[in-house]
């Protein structure tokens, strides 16, 4: 079984973070909302649509109401 680089980098990344908060991840989650809130870009949510799409087993979108 191959391995994917994205997420081989991914992973190592998200390791050295871990490591920086000493796997706290309360430390790691109040450092997150800190640099959030010195961001000059808002974090915005993803708009909610009136519809849910999914995608089904064929490929294609389906509306679910």
């Amino acid at each position: 079984m191959s391995t994917d680089p994205i997420v081989e980098e991914l992973d190592q990344l998200r390791a050295e973070q871990m490591e920086r908060f000493h796997f706290d991840f309360e430390a790691f989650y109040r450092d997150l909302k800190e640099q959030e809130k010195l961001s000059p870009q808002p974090v915005q949510q993803p708009q909610k649509s009136g519809a849910r799409e999914r995608v089904s087993s064929a490929g294609r979108y389906t509306t679910r109401r």
